[in-house]
């Protein structure tokens, strides 16, 4: 596993129903455009399904777009992968979202 590729902070974790939008610092970067934001579960493409709005950016920091944690999606991990231009180079960073069920201890 490449660790070049996962952003800095831990796993996240969302519970059932929640809707979070994240920000991904390119750390050290100068310019950052195109913004773009995919999760993917159990190995699909699931973005269609749970993310919604759009990416931007400000500066080095990408906006994500809003991942909605899906109703019986507790105990499984989404994985999202956030890509910029960055510095004139087409680079993607990774972070995982563990699902907690509404009643998960």
């Amino acid at each position: 596993m490449n660790d070049g590729l996962w952003v800095v902070e831990k796993d996240q974790v969302m519970v059932e129903g929640e809707a979070i939008t994240f920000s991904v610092d390119f750390i050290g970067a100068t310019t950052v455009a195109s913004p773009d934001t995919k999760c993917y579960l159990n190995g699909e493409d699931y973005s269609a399904t749970a993310l919604s709005g759009s990416a931007s950016v400000s500066g080095s920091v990408v906006t994500c777009k809003t991942v909605t944690a899906q109703a019986g999606d507790g105990g499984s991990t989404y994985v999202m992968a956030v890509s910029a231009t960055v510095n004139g180079n087409a680079e993607i960073r990774k972070f995982l979202i563990r699902v907690a069920g509404p009643a998960d201890e």
